[in-house]
């Protein structure tokens, strides 16, 4: 099973990803954390950038052949073998972040499906912009040229106008422990879900 966690920069995603990995495993799932962007090469020149953006059309180039190292090294491999995948982002950061540099995002979506999994579950953390550039600095680094204030508020209406069936948003304007439990309460009702469609199948 495949799990995204999405949503701008300080919405807290890391934390989530980390707790979810936690949390699954106590109820005996193996479970495995990806983040992107990697450490591929790849992965190397998107953070090099993040105070000097490039083009955006090289920028998306560069996270497609990110993701597509992620796809073949880690996600396929950590699927065949069983695990729950939590990705921390995936290419729904992707359509919401260069989407909002305008390209067009049925385009960047095409793009990515046609490369990585689509996962069974996304849950948009939303958070305000301000807000999130607050806990950039809380935690004490400095915003890049990817938590822009203006540049944000583009990127988090994007990802609230992205409609799908697997898709959750949690606001995460509130407490840690608020977000912790609305998370877990859209996993759980995920996996009752998936146990009930196993039953029928069965």
């Amino acid at each position: 099973m495949l799990i995204a966690i999405e949503g701008i920069d300080g919405s807290g995603k890391s934390t989530i990803a980390n707790y979810l990995k936690e949390e699954l495993e106590k109820e005996g799932f193996r479970v495995v954390v990806f983040k992107e962007p990697t450490n591929s090469i790849y992965g190397q020149k998107i953070r090099q950038s993040f105070n000097n953006r490039l083009d955006a059309h090289k920028e998306l180039e560069l996270f497609l052949l990110d993701r597509k190292h992620d796809v073949e090294k880690n996600i396929l491999p950590a699927l065949k073998k069983g695990y729950i995948i939590v990705m921390d982002r995936y290419y729904y950061s992707t359509i919401a972040y260069q989407g909002a540099r305008g390209i067009d995002i049925d385009k960047i979506k095409k793009m990515n499906e046609k490369i990585a999994p689509k996962p069974d579950l996304v849950i948009i953390l939303d958070v305000k912009p301000e807000i999130g550039i607050r806990r950039i600095k809380e935690r004490g680094d400095k915003p890049n040229k990817f938590e822009d204030l203006e540049y944000l508020e583009k990127v988090r209406k994007i990802f609230l106008e992205l409609k799908d069936d697997n898709i959750v948003i949690v606001d995460a304007n509130k407490n840690i422990e608020f977000v912790k439990n609305e998370v877990l309460r859209a996993i759980k009702k995920f996996l009752k879900f998936k146990d009930t469609q196993n039953s029928h199948q069965a």
